[in-house]
């Protein structure tokens, strides 16, 4: 089965990644963004040709309002006001609190426009409370795209319902047994015993460490293919930089 969300990159430095954790989809002149951490606009922009060329309209969703979830929302909707001369719509739910959303600078009816699901009858997306930690709460999220039914965990390491008969799956993975917002290898292995689902529907995201995609791999975990990317890109660079460094130092060599 192919993979329906589109995952933005983020930047690696050594084996730590710095995350974001921001997805999209985009069809028929809609596009559907999931969280909007730091460096999202930046990364919509190396994107821009292809993503923009017919978006007319903008879902913003947010699973809740961590800092590494909304960080960027400010910038992504005025590039998007720029290039599709509409207003950005975000999606109103329980996982976070508009006072969040106004100390960013943003203002209802001038940078974005609150949208209410149930009474928009919106027929592609449900939220589904959890909580976040401690203190707060988090909206895993049902979504209905391309005719599939996709769950969404939203940084959520504890689904405590079944969540059976969904067509794809997505979520964030920690090599660290003691991060609560992420599930680790044990926590996948017993959510996917439980619910019955085949590997092959599931997709891990969210990695902060090479250590963790190292340990999805070995469990023959299927990663989602951005995830992959950002991390086997950093060892290319690395490893085409030590090349020049040791052709260099020959070089360098040769003359004395």
């Amino acid at each position: 089965m192919s993979q329906t969300l589109k995952f933005l990159e983020t930047n690696v430095k050594g084996d730590k990644a710095i995350n974001n954790k921001s997805c999209y989809f985009v069809k028929n002149g809609v596009m559907i963004m999931i969280n909007c951490g730091r460096g999202v606009a930046d990364a919509i922009k190396k994107k821009d040709a292809r993503l923009f060329k017919n978006v007319k309209v903008v879902y913003q969703v947010l699973t809740h309002d961590s800092k590494d979830h909304i960080y960027d929302l400010k910038n992504f909707f005025e590039y998007v006001k720029s290039k599709t001369g509409n207003t950005p719509k975000l999606i109103d739910s329980i996982s976070y609190k508009k006072e969040t959303i106004k100390k960013l600078g943003l203002i209802e009816g001038r940078d974005f426009e609150y949208v209410e699901p149930l009474k928009n009858n919106f027929n592609w997306i449900n939220f589904l409370a959890v909580p976040h930690g401690d203190k707060s709460l988090s909206c895993p999220i049902e979504l209905y795209l391309n005719d599939k039914k996709i769950f969404y965990a939203g940084d959520c390491a504890n689904i405590p319902f079944y969540i059976e008969n969904y067509n794809e799956y997505y979520f964030d993975f920690s090599a660290d047994q003691e991060n609560e917002f992420f599930f680790d290898i044990e926590g996948i292995k017993r959510i996917v015993k439980k619910n019955k689902i085949k590997r092959n529907n599931l997709w891990l995201v969210h990695f902060i460490s090479r250590k963790a995609l190292q340990i999805a791999m070995n469990a023959e975990l299927q990663v989602a293919k951005e995830e992959v990317a950002k991390f086997t890109e950093k060892v290319k660079t690395s490893s085409n930089s030590v090349k020049k460094q040791s052709i260099k130092e020959k070089s360098i060599a040769k003359t004395k």
